[in-house]
């Protein structure tokens, strides 16, 4: 295993393979994997403390055919995230808590952002996160895509949103809320992903009302909620989901 006691940035490699590297307590983003194409990485250990801000665990941005499997990931923000232009994209077997999940973006800050498409996310647990998977986007943004997602089988202890699309996501109280996202999120499927919320609102697919969401499935979702008082609700807006298999909490339906 190598150590490595700072950050590290992967850029323009093609055809890499990497295995069993320890990450311990970078500023920023652990590692930066950019302008990539067709490369693993296995069995990876990053470790910083929860209250380390913007200490992304592995970021991943406008590269293609990118595999990341068997990681364990602790940290102060997302263990995985995905900026623009990620095409071809599997993550799986990671465990990742504490942190803020994984995510795709926040996509829509900037101008000439390019397509995110191919994205998944499979065989995954997460503990004590203050998010589960996740989609978000900027309101009043750019156009841009997301297209051609799938979250499955991952396992949520004790997460706090452990489904999100947030097309509304403003986190420094100074967007322009009321313009809408002109990010279009289409295809993305959830599926196989039970456990605990630490929120009520367990599910929340909150799109565009300028670009709904399109053809978005929840399917064999079980999540219950932690809390003393009260069940496990979800949240739905500009979203017509198509909902199969069992399915708690009910999903975009007039009972949720």
């Amino acid at each position: 295993m190598q150590f490595l006691a700072h950050k590290f940035t992967i850029h323009k490699a093609d055809q890499l393979e990497n295995r069993r590297d320890y990450v311990l307590n970078s500023k920023l983003f652990h590692m930066n994997i950019l302008n990539c194409n067709n490369v693993t990485f296995q069995n990876i250990v990053i470790n910083a403390p929860k209250n380390s801000l913007n200490t992304d665990g592995i970021h991943i941005g406008r590269s293609t055919m990118v595999n990341i499997t068997g990681a364990t990931i602790r940290t102060g923000d997302d263990c995985v995230s995905l900026g623009d232009g990620c095409q071809q994209i599997n993550v799986e077997k990671v465990t990742c808590g504490p942190g803020h999940g994984i995510s795709i973006g926040s996509l829509g800050r900037y101008h000439d952002e390019q397509p995110v498409i191919g994205v998944t996310v499979r065989t995954c647990t997460l503990t004590n996160t203050e998010n589960g998977v996740r989609i978000k986007t900027w309101p009043a943004s750019p156009s841009g895509v997301a297209s051609n997602v799938n979250f499955e089988d991952i396992i949520m202890n004790n997460v706090s949103n452990p489904i999100l699309i947030d097309q509304e996501y403003c986190p420094y109280n100074n967007c322009l809320a009321k313009v809408p996202s002109r990010v279009k999120i289409s295809d993305v499927r959830f599926e196989g992903i039970r456990g605990t919320s630490a929120t009520q609102v367990a599910v929340k697919i909150v799109c565009s009302r300028g670009l709904p969401c399109q053809n978005v499935s929840v399917e064999d979702i079980n999540l219950v909620y932690n809390g003393k008082e009260g069940s496990s609700t979800s949240l739905c807006a500009n979203v017509k989901p198509q909902v199969s298999g069992k399915v708690f909490p009910a999903t975009c339906t007039p009972s949720a």
